[in-house]
């Protein structure tokens, strides 16, 4: 681990509807260091992908930061202008979007939409960008990269769309790479030759890796720290082996035994009643206490704060 990469403090997003402001992240604070992979965990709608959105500068024109800071390096991204962030975006910062079909560009070509990249950022001729690319492309374990560049997205699978995605991402050397659900619906052995090219480039490259996903499983095998989201909010903060022996907040208990396990046959999988709170209709007091199994009375009307057990493992939950 190195120094701070990426700090955020009490970051708050919301969306503009017919309705007025719907809140859908409730002042969440994580950093990260140089060369760690941090994983976001939670289920749909918790505010993991919302999150990484606002550090990229990128949501939707309907949704803004309104409070809370975001600092990279020694720069404010809430300060920044425009012109700024497209350059820090790219050169810096990348990601890896959820769905590579419709994060690449159908009527273009995978060289055309390397290429563009490379030429904005560096400055590349048209050349000396084609063989930067087909160099990336090979990086990641696509085969016959330099016919790859020629073909259209829809000609190539779900795992190798993947691949020109994180080599797209990976083409300017960034520092911070954030990967959104990055093996959603590839087959296992495709998200094991991911996985491991992610950890090849945190070990090559010291990049620094900010994982968001909804599966256990990824993130006990990458991860050296986990932000455990519900609601908007971080309810569990801990380094991996340490969540995953001792976690303490309810919601990534169950989680955590609603995993399979190659040991124990079982009739039925454990599930967590209930669904995440509509952010426009947030429970008072904490916000999982409709869901708790510990819940009580005082769980209605106290919103715990996020307290420190150790240096390094937080938990918000009055009852643990």
């Amino acid at each position: 681990m190195g120094e701070q990469l990426l700090d955020i403090q009490d970051l708050k997003v919301r969306f503009k509807t017919d309705d007025g402001y719907v809140s859908t992240v409730n002042g969440v604070t994580f950093h990260m260091e140089e060369g760690e992979t941090l994983a976001i965990v939670g289920e749909s709608g918790s505010g993991k992908s919302v999150t990484s959105l606002a550090l990229m500068g990128i949501l939707p024109p309907n949704g803004e930061v309104y409070d809370g800071n975001m600092t990279f390096e020694d720069k404010n991204l809430r300060e920044i202008s425009k012109k700024e962030y497209r350059k820090l975006r790219g050169n810096e910062m990348s990601m890896i979007f959820q769905e590579p079909m419709t994060a690449l560009n159908p009527v273009f070509t995978i060289g055309f939409q390397l290429r563009e990249s490379l030429m904005l950022h560096f400055n590349l001729s048209k050349d000396e960008a084609q063989k930067k690319g087909i160099e990336m492309l090979d990086l990641v374990g696509i085969p016959d990269s330099e016919k790859t560049m020629s073909r259209f997205p829809h000609q190539l699978s779900g795992g190798m769309r993947q691949r020109v995605m994180i080599a797209m991402a990976l083409s300017c050397n960034p520092k911070l790479l954030i990967a959104d659900e990055p093996t959603t619906a590839l087959d296992v052995t495709i998200q094991s030759q991911i996985l491991k090219l992610m950890r090849d480039l945190k070990i090559d490259s010291n990049t620094s890796i900010l994982i968001i996903t909804h599966d256990l499983g990824v993130v006990a095998e990458v991860a050296d720290r986990v932000v455990v989201m519900y609601a908007g909010e971080v309810v569990e903060e801990a380094p991996v082996y340490e969540l995953f022996e001792n976690p303490k907040h309810p919601y990534t208990k169950g989680l955590m035994s609603s995993m399979p396990k190659v040991h124990e046959v079982v009739d039925d999988l454990y599930s967590i009643e209930g669904t995440v709170p509509n952010p426009s209709k947030m429970p008072a007091g904490c916000k999982f206490h409709p869901r708790c199994p510990l819940a009580d009375e005082e769980c209605t009307l106290v919103h715990p704060d996020l307290e420190y057990i150790n240096e390094s493992h937080a938990k918000r939950c009055i009852k643990v």
